[in-house]
This record gives C-alpha cells, structure tokens and sequence, in this order.
C-alpha cells in the first residue's frame, strides 16, 4: 500500500513529533510505501512560513493523487487541507488529545468524521469524543505511544539499594505558562505541607525541562524555603534521562485534565513521560483523569489523586509509611509496560487497523 502521511514540522523534538516518525518506521517495516510531507520554513520570518506553507500545499496536491490513503498525524492539519484532497481518497486521522478536547473539537470535527478510522493515543481521547453531541464518529482505534528511549539499553536491570528510603522524586515536563496543569505547583504546595515529615528522612526532587515559567517555579521554591532540596535541571541528552529515571524513586507528576468554563481544556493525551518511568521499573504519582489511566493503575502500578495538594500529600505521607510499595508498584509498571506498550505490539495494532 503507498500511503500519504502529513504532519506538522517533524524536525522538532516533542512527544508528537516522536510519535509520527514511529508511525513511519512501523509503516515502512509492515512493508507500505510511505510519502512523508510535514509543514517546514524555507527561510526566515513571516515569509519563510508563507513559502513553507505554499510548498507544503503544492507537494500535497501532487502526492495525494498518487497514493493509496492519507494518515494525518493532526486533526487540525487533515482540516485545513482537506479541501485540496480527492474525495475518493481515504482518509486516517490521529487524535493525541487537547486538540480534539472540549470547545477544540467543534470546528474539527467535519473533517473528522469523513475519516475512515480514528487513532487515539489513549482510551480517555476516545472516549471524550463518544461522549460528546459532534458525533457520530468512523471507529476508533486506541493504539498508545511507545517509548523508545530504552531501546538498545538495559532496561532498569538493577535498583539502587537505597530506593526504599526517603524520597527521591522526579518530574519530567515542560515549565510552560499556558500548560501549568503539569502540576509543578502541586508538588510545591504538597512539599510544603509535609515540610515537618520531610524533615525527618531524606528527600530531593529533580525536575527536567524548560520553559518559560520555570523563573517563577524556581522563585516561589525558594520562598518556601524548599530549594535545598530541589534541582532544576533543564533539558537532558537520553543518557541523562535514563539515568535520572533509574536513580528515582519515583515519577511525580499530577498533570491534571480540566475544561475551562470558555471550553478550553487542558491535560495528558497520554504522558510518554508515564512509560518511560514505567520502563525503569518507577511508580508514578498521576492526576485521575487523562490518558495516563491507560498505564497507570491505582494500587498497581502508581497512584491516582484529585488535583489538590492535599491529596498528593497524603499519597506521599503513604509511601514514606509504607516505601515498600515503591518497589511493589514500580515492578507491576514495567512488567505491564514492556507486555502492552512495546514498538512491537504497537506496529502489529497499526497494520491491522489498516486493513479492519
């Protein structure tokens, strides 16, 4: 089968980004042709973009005549292209979240549903479309994204002695003004709550990632009086990030998923960050509602809170109480990870969707 696959610019480094060039591989590996045509600047400035954009449309008009099918890797992109496409040709679409969430969906929504089939990165994703008034919708697939930051390395082979004792947390997220559910503040505010637990034993917190709220995070860690025991540390290179997983002893992140009353939501389609802990061998602390309730189970494999400091401080209070559970846990993660959420099934998933 030649298939026409779009995107937006594929160069960057984002989850998404990640998740369409695995599509590609397990494409290109189940034996399809794949035309790759992503949106890109030719130049600097505004009219870079028009250029980009204006090459991007011409490649489209051409390719998508000679192609079997077209996977969109973005619902907001199959829209604003669909008009150039032939009618006859089928149409897949991937939804990762946000952007088919709340008020976002609506305008979408048309072109969605001229799809043939759907792809949600998480059961949630789907199941925010079933429930809402736009559809009804093609079927859709829940097929979940892969970490490959493990590939070729030995995954969490061994634990620190040590991992019982104290707390040894860690964050992966972007520190983004307009993206605060991550859940940065949470964490502070729960720390903040245990500061006299916290005495008593051994604790630090690693945050990795950038963006342009982490002034304000490092600023208000340091009017809680919280900074000698939390490093922020930017961005790390893979090595660094596999060895800031091994040596926590567990993911705290409490994204949390919400809608705004002017219908804007906000939340984890699916939270790579989850799986890659999860791969470790590390139990993560998550909010109750998103995607990451595809891999994170409560009492299983991590723990699942409402979005309040309190709540996450009391799950803290519990694994100080009770830090066996950290190992408990973390082995049931990597035992679910690597059966469920390897490329493998993910590649075997993608072909039969395509031809169900």
């Amino acid at each position: 089968m030649k298939l026409l696959l779009i995107s937006y610019n594929l160069r960057r480094q984002g989850g998404i980004e990640r998740l369409g060039l695995d599509v590609i591989e397990a494409l290109q590996l189940n034996g399809h042709q794949v035309v790759v045509i992503y949106t890109k600047n030719i130049g600097a400035g505004r009219s870079g973009r028009l250029v980009g954009r204006l090459l991007f449309l011409v490649r489209l008009a051409i390719a998508s005549r000679r192609c079997d099918q077209l996977f969109s890797m973005h619902a907001l992109l199959l829209s604003q292209v669909e008009w150039l496409l032939p009618r006859r040709l089928p149409r897949l679409c991937w939804l990762h979240g946000v952007e088919v969430w709340g008020k976002a969906l609506v305008p979408l929504a048309p072109a969605l549903k001229r799809c043939r089939r759907l792809f949600a990165s998480s059961s949630f994703t789907r199941d925010r479309l079933i429930h809402t008034s736009c559809g009804p919708w093609p079927e859709i697939t829940v097929l979940n994204p892969v970490a490959r930051l493990w590939e070729n390395s030995a995954i969490a082979a061994h634990r620190p002695a040590e991992i019982t004792k104290g707390l040894r947390l860690l964050t992966v997220a972007r520190m983004a003004a307009e993206e605060r559910y991550k859940g940065h503040d949470l964490v502070l505010q729960a720390l903040n709550l245990l500061k006299v637990d916290l005495s008593k034993t051994s604790w630090h917190w690693k945050i990795v990632g950038n963006g342009n709220d982490r002034l304000r995070l490092e600023a208000l860690t340091a009017k809680l009086d919280l900074n000698n025991n939390i490093d922020f540390v930017g961005a790390l290179d893979d090595d660094a990030l596999r060895a800031a997983y091994l040596n926590c002893n567990l993911l705290v992140m409490p994204s949390s998923y919400s809608v705004s009353v002017d219908g804007r939501a906000s939340g984890e389609g699916f939270g790579i960050t989850y799986l890659e802990a999860a791969l470790a061998g590390r139990a993560s602390i998550a909010c109750c509602n998103g995607g990451q309730t595809d891999l994170i189970s409560d009492g299983e494999t991590g723990w699942l809170v409402e979005p309040n400091a309190e709540a996450l401080a009391k799950v803290l209070r519990e694994v100080l109480e009770h830090p066996e559970q950290l190992r408990h846990r973390g082995n049931a993660a990597i035992q679910l990870a690597k059966v469920n959420f390897g490329f493998i099934p993910f590649r075997s998933a993608l072909e039969n969707a395509l031809y169900d």
